[in-house]
């Protein structure tokens, strides 16, 4: 089976055009919410649970049905599955009557799909980070995962091993769950990932605020908001909550300034701050406190440039 792509098989009956099955904290799924937003495309909503929010919804019978991998989010168009976050926006455009995402040259759509191919995440996320930024995130979320575990029943998470068809993700959680900020103590494997995630990450970045710099435009393509904004939007936002944008951001201005106009559109505000979960919000709060006292984190986000 093509795990990319619209299937060419129903998951389910439905008289519903679109079908999006996502959760509020990830990335992915508040990447196509934002795309939906931005197309005026109405569309049924399916909240499916990670652990982080929760418990393992992802990994439960009906669930699987839907998404074999076990992933959010997944876009079911007329009852046909569409896979894969970078997949589903650009099948959106194609579908919507509005074009307004979209570049009108060719020059700059092939500079919007640079941007958004850097911006995906693609395969394993500890793998080919020095070419998707999108890979980085996932290593660079690990103290906020850390402080959202603290709020989840360990049996929440065992249901993972027997369930869940992605094992290591799982023994993260334990992990975390187990050592807490420990985890994240000088040397440590897991400390590594978010290091190199890190020096990723900020070549990423630096690259966008030079263009941005060069371009002297509102939006990464020109004046025009973009699947690559899009792309973009979650992946600063993320930086953001879990508190890397006093690192990152520092000494990019360009991108810092266009952060604040992603942050101010309508649409941002409907498809990603308006999603809200306890879980969540304790997490934060939590993790903006252990930053100042816990001496692993501590050094973690202070020292590290």
């Amino acid at each position: 089976m093509d795990k990319s792509g619209k299937q060419s098989f129903k998951v389910i009956d439905t008289d519903e055009k679109w079908i999006l099955y996502h959760n509020c904290f990830s990335l992915c799924s508040r990447k196509v919410r934002l795309c939906l937003e931005e197309l005026e495309i109405e569309y049924k909503q399916e909240h499916i649970d990670l652990i982080e929010t929760g418990k393992y919804e992802v990994a439960s019978k009906n669930f699987l049905k839907i998404n074999p991998g076990a992933t959010v989010p997944v876009l079911l168009h007329e009852g046909y599955p569409i896979y894969e976050s970078h997949e589903q926006i650009y099948y959106l455009t194609k579908e919507s009557s509005s074009t307004s995402i979209i570049p009108a040259n060719e020059k700059d759509k092939d500079s919007m799909d640079y941007w958004v191919k850097k911006s995906s995440m693609v395969g394993d996320p500890m793998e080919n980070q020095d070419t998707y930024a999108g890979n980085c995130i996932a290593a660079l979320t690990f103290p906020l995962f850390a402080s959202m575990i603290k709020y989840i029943n360990i049996n929440k998470i065992l249901f993972g091993l027997i369930n869940h068809p992605l094992k290591i993700r799982v023994f993260l959680f334990i992990i975390l769950k187990t050592f807490g900020y420990k985890a994240f103590s000088s040397g440590s494997p897991i400390r590594r990932l978010i290091e190199r995630s890190l020096k990723n990450i900020n070549s990423h970045l630096h690259e966008l605020n030079n263009h941005l710099k060069i371009k002297e435009e509102d939006w990464i393509i020109n004046n025009t908001f973009t699947l690559a904004d899009i792309s973009w939007a979650v992946i600063l936002h993320r930086i953001e909550e879990v508190g890397w944008d006093e690192i990152l951001f520092r000494d990019k201005p360009f991108l810092e300034d266009y952060y604040k106009k992603v942050k101010d559109k309508k649409s941002f505000i409907s498809s990603i701050i308006n999603y809200d979960h306890e879980i969540l919000n304790k997490g934060k709060t939590i993790l903006k406190l252990k930053i100042k006292e816990d001496q692993n984190l501590k050094s973690l986000f202070k020292e590290f440039f």
